[in-house]
């Protein structure tokens, strides 16, 4: 999930076991990567391997910053562990908790001007994981957000 000006926050999707190792080298997270740097990946791996000794599982997920002052922040939030159909299961909701919980817990330390303050989820789940276009948000994903995230500010595209 890559967190953009303001606050705003865009979740990466996973599909695979790229992102429970932060490789971020295909899909969305190739352009993350392009824009920020590869020094953003080496610290993602690097967290990964401090913090889940070298493999991020599902259902996990951490704030890190990018570097970047415009868009200062990443939350990897992975959907699967290999590449695998996840339709009908509930990683995407398991993913979207413990990115949403992720944002509530750095909210609770941030100063106001480094909280995050609007959640955008893109299509979690899509590609591999075949998850249709209407689970790819949790139905109930505005009452797992933080508290300080107005449902109006949480956004699927």
């Amino acid at each position: 999930m890559y967190i953009g000006p303001h606050g705003h926050v865009v979740i990466v999707d996973a599909d695979g076991n790229a992102e429970t190792f932060g490789l971020m080298d295909g899909g969305v997270d190739a352009a993350i990567t392009a824009y920020f740097g590869s020094q953003l990946q080496e610290r993602v791996q690097q967290n990964i391997i401090r913090e889940y000794l070298g493999e991020q599982p599902v259902g996990t997920a951490f704030v890190i910053e990018t570097g970047n002052s415009k868009h200062p922040w990443l939350v990897p939030a992975p959907t699967m562990r290999v590449p695998l159909i996840i339709d009908g299961t509930d990683a995407v909701y398991n993913a979207t908790r413990a990115a949403l919980l992720a944002i509530f817990q750095h909210n609770k330390s941030a100063g106001e001007d480094r909280k995050i303050t609007s959640v955008a989820l893109p299509a979690m789940g899509a590609g591999c994981g075949q998850v249709p276009p209407g689970q790819r948000r949790p139905a109930n994903c505005t009452d797992i957000a933080p508290p300080d995230i107005p449902s109006s500010h949480i956004a699927v595209f």
